[in-house]
């Protein structure tokens, strides 16, 4: 019986389809390696030329497919009287695969298996990992954005010294000098609560927690003006030196005074220009720290179930490969971005050289441990379609097509949630086989067979 009609057995069969199938690409391979005979045309033995995939195709002179470029074979006059589909050559080489749909198995030559470079593999359990890798950049930590502004008076900018975005800043530096009204008062009355705190004697328990009540009233009342600690102290050491008529007519005060940086950083909006009026709280400048940044990583959805807080993961830069940072997800999106299907996780670095600017990529990694599990290597699954496929080998040639279930992909290998028990072996080599399926499909929609 020639290797169509093996086939068209196969077909016919009430079996599993696509058992039928991937038995089938085992022994197309084989059909496909068979040298061609190169008996010329004009030999009263052959009737035509013929391809092994398109038997309609017929040719007077040997040479190539015109439909898939296999070389042709020749049909015997004895076998193109029978059945067009016996229209393999009858001096053809002897099939080194048969098909025993019986037991769902498919015989194959071991030579033929040692031919193609078939390896095996045992089914066993491994300590397996979930890989975590998601695209990430470097953005503004926005925990330490600081908003300037003069909460307690309208007034005007008299001198702008923060005047370009970008701008490093130093702590204690002036921002601004600002000319504010109901500064000038503002000191006054803290000027005449610490004098009396501090000249009056205190005769009585009652009458020191008066005075300090009070000075801690006008305190709180000029902290609003968002002084440092230093401005205060100034204000204070003023206080003890002028008298009560300099403090009436308010000589040796200022009706100004300038906002000082509250923390290292640099200038990330620049809202003020010199001259300016603003309004109590208006914002005039946004600072941004340099000690830190965010990395803010996107991860493939199907990895989220993966993800958690205080997970330590590691962040590199493709610009910068010597620099890897070690660090822990502070923050988790309980989203899934709609459009992309990622979810969103926030890595807190330290920055204290300042060489991670924001908007520079990066790649966050990570590992998962899942523990011991029943798995395969990459290359003994043939993905098709909607399922999985391994070829289990049953040993003296024996192959065995199996649909399995698949689950976490670690490295190499493959979780088998279910299809394979532990100490069967499988071809760990059969990826060769995913060309030769999709050449069987066109074979059988020209035999009117779906596969």
């Amino acid at each position: 019986m020639s290797l169509i009609q093996q086939f068209q057995n196969v077909s016919k069969s009430s079996l599993n389809r696509r058992q039928a199938l991937l038995g089938l690409s085992l022994l197309t391979l084989t059909a496909c390696s068979r040298p061609a005979s190169t008996t010329p045309a004009t030999d009263s033995g052959i009737s035509y030329y013929t391809c092994t995939m398109h038997p309609s195709v017929h040719a007077a002179d040997p040479g190539k497919c015109p439909i898939c470029g296999m070389t042709l074979v020749p049909v015997m006059k004895s076998s193109a009287a029978s059945t067009p589909n016996d229209s393999i050559a009858t001096n053809a080489a002897p099939a080194l695969a048969t098909a025993d749909m019986t037991n769902g198995t498919v015989d194959i030559a071991p030579e033929r298996l040692k031919e193609i470079g078939a390896t095996t593999e045992t089914v066993t359990k491994r300590l397996l990992t979930r890989t975590l890798r998601a695209p990430a950049r470097a953005e503004i930590d926005q925990s330490t954005l600081r908003d300037i502004n003069v909460k307690a008076g309208a007034g005007y900018v008299t001198k702008l010294y923060a005047n370009y975005e970008g701008m490093t800043v130093r702590k204690g530096e002036p921002l601004m000098t600002v000319l504010c009204e109901g500064w000038l008062n503002a000191q006054i009355d803290y000027i005449r609560a610490y004098r009396a705190y501090r000249r009056t004697p205190t005769a009585s328990p009652n009458n020191s927690f008066a005075l300090d009540n009070k000075l801690e009233l006008q305190r709180a009342r000029i902290r609003v003006w968002d002084l440092s600690e230093g401005q205060i102290a100034n204000l204070e050491k003023f206080a003890l030196s002028t008298n009560e008529i300099d403090l009436r007519t308010g000589h040796g005060l200022s009706g100004s005074f300038d906002v000082l940086a509250p923390f290292d950083g640099y200038v990330h909006m620049k809202k003020a220009v010199e001259g300016m009026r603003f309004e109590a709280g208006q914002s005039l400048l946004e600072l941004a720290s340099h000690n830190s940044v965010w990395i803010v990583a996107r991860f493939p959805e199907n990895q989220a179930s993966f993800l958690n807080t205080g997970q330590r993961v590691m962040v590199t830069f493709p610009s910068m490969p010597q620099h890897r940072l070690s660090g822990e997800i502070g923050f988790l999106d309980p989203h899934v971005d709609d459009q992309e299907h990622r979810i969103t996780a926030r890595i807190v670095v330290a920055d204290e050289n300042h060489l991670f600017h924001p908007g520079l990529f990066a790649e966050v990694s990570g590992e998962v441990p899942l523990g011991e599990r029943l798995s395969v290597s990459s290359g003994a699954v043939v993905p098709t379609g909607n399922s999985y496929v391994v070829f289990v080998d049953h040993g003296n040639g024996k192959i065995e097509p199996r649909q399995i279930e698949i689950g976490a992909h670690s490295g190499d290998n493959y979780e088998v949630l279910s299809g394979l028990s532990e100490g069967e072996r499988v071809i760990s080599s059969a990826n060769f086989l995913i060309d030769s399926e999709s050449r069987i499909q066109g074979v059988l929609k020209t035999w009117g067979t779906r596969p």
